[in-house]
């Protein structure tokens, strides 16, 4: 009869392999939905952000198939197949990583300029690039609940009036009377957004990033964790089949 220990490590570590299994089909499903996102929008769609969808495709898509990996090596208790799969996983997790910290030094990087200053006060200067602009930022700021970079008063620096969809009640009517008339009741209440987009941004990046690093690491630790139990349950196979062997060996002698 097999060992407890055995059939405990079995057992965890098909289970283990299940949840990284699920988890690597969900993380394909978001990004292929992303990336169909984008392509329909492809003004919003950066070559970083298509290699970092790219990367998460590729690293879902090697989380299944190591997974997979071992389960077979656990249900068929193959010393070999658990050897590669913790071998598969000790490899990812040292490329999640490199990436992480490496994104993390990027981003920090990258946050230090202001392409959303930049570009507003620049289409600002020029009637046709501001009006071609406006969707844009009619979009981001209704989105996001924001009102130029800094705040609403980026528009008077400008001389502009604060658009329709700087105010929650007047930008999803269609342009007409009701529209202009909830447009000026915003402007002489001053009931727009008073938070500026870039603000905003930032928030929303840091709660993304927030979320992608808590999942990173709980599945790094997963992944460890598996990597431990298949390492384990390769060396107890050997040592039971090294005993059985000797048992054979003594009782054939004798």
């Amino acid at each position: 009869m097999k060992p407890r220990s055995l059939r405990c490590m079995k057992f965890f570590l098909t289970l283990f392999n299940i949840i990284v299994i699920l988890f690597g089909l969900v993380l394909m499903a978001i990004c292929v939905m992303n990336m169909r996102g984008k392509k329909s929008r492809p003004d919003q769609q950066s070559a970083l952000s298509r290699g970092v969808l790219s990367f998460l495709l590729t690293l879902g898509l090697c989380l299944v198939v190591t997974a997979v990996l071992g389960c077979i090596g656990a249900l068929r208790e193959h010393v070999k197949t658990l050897y590669v799969h913790a071998s598969f996983f000790i490899f990812l997790v040292s490329v999640e990583l490199v990436v992480g910290v490496g994104g993390a030094v990027l981003s920090a990087w990258v946050g230090g300029g202001s392409e959303l200053r930049v570009q507003f006060y620049k289409n600002a200067t020029v009637e046709d690039e501001f009006s071609s602009n406006q969707a844009f930022w009619d979009q981001l700021q209704a989105e996001n609940q924001c009102c130029g970079v800094d705040g609403p008063t980026d528009y008077s620096i400008i001389h502009r009036e604060i658009p329709p969809s700087c105010c929650a009640r007047a930008y999803p009517l269609r342009d007409g009377a009701a529209r202009r008339h909830l447009h000026a009741t915003c402007l002489t209440e001053k009931t727009y957004y008073t938070n500026g987009c870039e603000e905003a941004l930032r928030q929303k990046k840091a709660f993304k990033g927030n979320i992608l690093i808590s999942t990173g690491i709980i599945f790094a630790l997963l992944e460890i964790l598996c990597i431990v139990l298949a390492l384990w349950m390769a060396r107890t196979i050997r040592v039971e089949r090294r005993k059985l062997q000797q048992n054979l060996q003594a009782h054939f002698e004798n």
